[in-house]
């Protein structure tokens, strides 16, 4: 573990605060595989994750390549924390393993190195422990603290850590993690999302000549299936849609995150968009801002879905953000992606039908138009904490009919098939 005083200048230090105050978010954090809820007591800050373009931080981040001697590229992007009083992070370690590395570090390789600066101080409390190394680093403006998670391809428990609680003031870091190879988040995603290998046993006994007998284990790695038709997609429920209340503590969570995300909302913009949604605009409120909770919700609808569809395993695979229809949107009628897309839901979240037409005070509710196993078209009406479940790559959906309100806003949450 080594120490940098002064890494940063008082300007830089008050640029990078600046950056946080105007936005951050409760902070997340990494267990079992999965990013554990935002609203858990294991961590209790805010997270800001800066813009990599900004020139600040563009300078900073290849400083800190040029100290650890590494190509910019393995660096994850840097993130800004606030603790305020009474805030903490629990003792932890940086590096992924288990069920964490598989969802993270597949195409990045895990973290080698941890690289945290401290913006401010005169605070009380808020150092850095290592419980292991009976040390803690207390803060100084612009000081930087570097240690490994890895080293020789060992993971380095001795630097488990923890953010000591804030008894008075607030505390300001940025912290840079430094990967194996080059930082690819897309990548590891994606890889996370594929078909996973399992292995298949027959166990089988042989008798030797003496009557010795001998367990044996035949093994052998098989892929599961990987769809490139919805035709060989099978059908698990009778119509392939149905209309439930979201559980009531998920819908706690999802309209926590909602109102975390308000002030975050931007123009929606994906390939191939004019062809889905037609006659207005749509926003989006992404959960990339909330990976806990994004990924917590997951997590939760799981059983959910899996109990609807007979007990068929599946693994989640997508939840991009909130999407806001705006007056005059259609939804293109579609089926979801074939590879990824198996048994969803849309959860609706808000929705506004003010339409400010003169001759009625609001608009007609959107319904959606969705295609069961008979080859019959449904209109679905729903509420928000409402969940229409849908085997999303063989049934054709759409809203047909043009929306006449304010907003209508909602969410897809998508599993597939192992």
């Amino acid at each position: 573990m080594q120490e940098y005083k002064n890494f940063l200048t008082q300007e830089e230090c008050n640029e990078l605060i600046k950056m946080i105050d105007a936005n951050h978010t409760r902070s997340s954090v990494v267990e079992g595989g999965t990013d554990r809820t935002a609203i858990s007591d294991y961590r209790t800050s805010s997270t800001c994750n800066l813009n990599s373009n900004n020139n600040v931080v563009k300078n900073i981040h290849s400083r800190i390549a040029g100290v650890l001697g590494f190509d910019v590229k393995k660096g994850e992007a840097l993130q800004g924390q606030l603790y305020q009083e009474g805030q903490y992070f629990k003792e932890h370690n940086d590096f992924f393993e288990g069920a964490g590395y598989d969802m993270h570090c597949q195409a990045s390789g895990n973290r080698t190195h941890t690289f945290m600066i401290y913006l401010n101080d005169g605070f009380k409390g808020g150092g850095t422990n290592f419980p292991n190394l009976n040390k803690v680093i207390e803060p100084e403006l612009g000081k930087a603290l570097m240690w490994d998670n890895m080293k020789d391809g060992e993971l380095q428990r001795q630097y488990l850590h923890e953010g000591v609680s804030i008894q008075e003031g607030k505390k300001y870091i940025i912290t840079s993690w430094w990967r194996e190879k080059s930082w690819d988040g897309t990548g590891d995603e994606q890889l996370a999302s594929q078909p996973k290998k399992v292995e298949e046993q027959k166990s089988y006994i042989i008798k030797s000549s003496d009557k010795v007998e001998t367990s044996v284990v035949e093994s052998k790695v098989v892929e599961t299936v990987k769809y490139t038709n919805k035709d060989q997609i099978p059908k698990f429920t009778d119509l392939g849609f149905a209309l439930i209340k979201c559980p009531e503590d998920t819908w706690k969570i999802i309209s926590d995150a909602y109102e975390m995300l308000k002030d975050k909302v931007v123009d929606e913009q994906f390939e191939g968009k004019s062809d889905i949604i037609k006659g207005g605009e749509s926003e989006l409120m992404s959960f990339d801002h909330l990976p806990a909770m994004k990924s917590l919700i997951h997590q939760q609808l799981l059983p959910v879905h899996q109990e609807w569809i007979g007990g068929q395993s599946i693994d989640p695979s997508f939840i991009y953000g909130i999407r806001s229809y705006k007056k005059g949107a259609t939804l293109t009628p579609h089926v979801d992606r074939v590879e990824t897309h198996h048994i969803s839901s849309i959860i609706i979240v808000d929705k506004d039908l003010r339409c400010g037409c003169q001759n009625k005070k609001y608009g007609d509710d959107w319904a959606l138009d969705v295609q069961g196993h008979d080859g019959e078209w449904y209109k679905i009406y729903a509420e928000p904490g409402d969940m229409i479940m849908y085997e999303s790559a063989i049934c054709e959906h759409g809203r047909k009919d043009p929306f006449e309100g304010n907003f209508y806003r909602n969410f897809y949450v998508h599993y597939q098939l192992t």
